[in-house]
């Protein structure tokens, strides 16, 4: 059996967690969910995640210092920040504080994927040329 690379989306709206995780399972992607912080580091305490897809908005925790935390405790993590409520500053302020990438919300499925796969594949060999 091939190996599905896994996604945690973290994300504290019920509704775009649940469109997060159907487009990234549609793609073949083990798809975890966490709605807070808390959720979110108690998942990655257990199961190793290849990309998390991080809100910096959410409701327990200020999400730029839990991306600081992810770092901490886990470097090797990819990360895709995305957030409908810090606009142009989302990429700066997102990349400083440790993620690979960063998408401002709302975003079309098209962005979501091709933003994950990214973080996959980075040399991209899957883009059509």
């Amino acid at each position: 059996m091939a190996y599905a690379p896994r996604i945690l989306v973290v994300d504290d709206e019920p509704t775009v967690r649940r469109l997060f995780e159907t487009v990234l399972s549609r793609d073949g992607y083990y798809v975890a969910v966490a709605g807070t912080g808390n959720q979110a580091m108690l998942q990655l305490r257990v199961t190793a995640f290849d990309v998390i897809v991080l809100d910096i908005s959410l409701p327990d925790e200020d999400g730029l210092q839990l991306l600081i935390q992810i770092r901490s405790e886990f470097p090797s993590a990819r990360v895709l920040a995305v957030s409908g409520f810090m606009g142009s500053l989302l990429h700066a302020m997102a990349i400083d504080a440790g993620a690979d990438a960063a998408v401002a919300k709302p975003m079309t499925a098209r962005n979501l994927q091709d933003a994950v796969y990214r973080l996959i594949d980075p040399s991209c060999s899957w883009q059509v040329k």
